[in-house]
């Protein structure tokens, strides 16, 4: 089997996973000795994210500190260029159906949330904390009436259009992602408020195994950004990449 890098986390069209691929390859075009593999796997599966000929992945910052602490090392995490994200960092929103009477996270009590993942720091950990900071809930079971596991922010998005759950928190930079392929989201669904902020998914490497160091890294993927066209700027709506460790991550076990 040949190695491979895994970046299924927010390729949620061809054409952005064709933006994300073009970073990468770009990267390898201009540094030869950074050893990218050409092979790209548009995977969230965490046996694809952490298969050891997978040199380089994308994943959640929860299960990196959670499951994959000394396996996996982070390098670096995206800015995105979204509105109320200020740096490296990213956060959700609460959201429910347009025509729904719930107005706050604390109105959804006793309501159908869906949730993508129960090792999601997006999906169920800012969640979490919402509700024993503003709701003195210690447990979404005892807080809701349902809990779906989806299995992706794009199908806790559907639950709510299809009218099967209440309430969702959707990572906003998923939700931007996805508003741009969906226009009419915004006519479908509305926020009703937003969570804590956190460092932004990061960018993993095999630790005993490591496709660069952080910082080396960092600086080759930030020249390759600035190397694509405008258009996969544009989709992949990224200002920068930043270095991050596994210390960034730590607060996220807090909640």
């Amino acid at each position: 089997m040949s190695q491979s890098i895994s970046l299924g986390m927010y390729s949620l069209s061809v054409e952005l996973a064709e933006a994300w691929r073009a970073l990468f390859l770009t990267a390898k075009t201009l540094y030869p000795n950074l050893n990218i593999p050409t092979s790209v796997i548009n995977s969230v599966n965490m046996t694809d994210v952490t298969n050891s000929l997978t040199r380089l992945s994308h994943i959640c910052g929860l299960p990196l500190l959670s499951q994959f602490q000394g396996r996996l090392t982070p390098l670096c995490a995206p800015h995105f260029d979204v509105e109320g994200i200020d740096g490296v960092e990213y956060f959700s929103y609460f959201m429910v159906r347009e025509d729904s009477c719930i107005q706050s996270v604390k109105q959804s009590r006793g309501s159908v949330v869906a949730v993508n993942s129960i090792d999601s720091n997006s999906g169920m950990g800012v969640l979490r904390h919402e509700l024993k900071k503003n709701c003195g809930a210690n447990q979404l079971e005892f807080f809701f009436r349902e809990i779906i596991y989806s299995g992706a922010h794009v199908d806790s998005v559907q639950c709510l259009i299809n009218g099967e759950a209440d309430i969702a928190s959707i990572d906003a930079v998923t939700y931007a992602y996805f508003q741009r392929i969906n226009p009419e989201l915004d006519k479908l669904l509305r926020i009703v408020g937003s969570s804590v902020k956190m460092t932004s998914p990061p960018f993993v490497t095999q630790t005993n195994n490591p496709i660069c160091d952080p910082a080396g890294f960092t600086k080759k993927l930030n020249r390759a950004l600035a190397a694509l066209s405008p258009t996969q700027r544009e989709l992949l709506n990224i200002k920068a990449f930043a270095e991050v460790s596994l210390k960034d991550y730590m607060p996220m076990l807090a909640l």
